[in-house]
């Protein structure tokens, strides 16, 4: 198997230095002693977009504040005050305080959601990232064998 990949990794230098040769040379600065540059110098678009999902989770949040405002039961708590001598009253208070509260719970765990979209996405993207600079590191040894 060492044989095979040897003689492998021995064909594909050869074939490698004799296509670099028969290359025009390019002008530009004498090259000085050491490791040869890379030819992929920048960091390559690896389309890594966090974008589309930071903007659906702006979204989320948007709407769960607009909503947040537009929830708050205002018709029935005001019967339930106004009619405080009924016996169903204090029964709609009731029923109307915990809807409320149930709603901010939904709503909190909605912003929650638009935090842990976006700090997933974000996640994502710097491993991704860290992972395709680790293997150009590890690519650079290749350059000058």
């Amino acid at each position: 198997m060492t044989f095979e990949f040897d003689a492998e990794w021995t064909r594909a230098k050869g074939e490698a230095a004799m296509r670099l040769a028969s290359a025009e040379p390019s002008p530009g600065p004498t090259p000085q002693p050491g490791p040869t540059p890379s030819p992929f110098g920048a960091k390559p678009d690896l389309g890594l977009a966090a974008g589309p999902v930071h903007s659906k989770a702006s979204g989320l949040r948007t709407a769960n504040a607009e909503a947040r405002g537009k929830s708050t039961l205002d018709d029935a708590e005001a019967v339930g005050k106004s009619h405080s001598g009924w016996v169903a009253g204090p029964a709609s208070n009731d029923c109307v305080a915990g809807w409320q509260r149930r709603l901010r719970e939904l709503a909190d765990l909605v912003d929650d959601a638009a935090d842990a979209l976006t700090t997933g996405a974000n996640g994502i993207t710097a491993e991704d990232q860290a992972i395709a600079d680790r293997l150009r590191a590890a690519g650079g040894v290749l350059e000058d064998a």
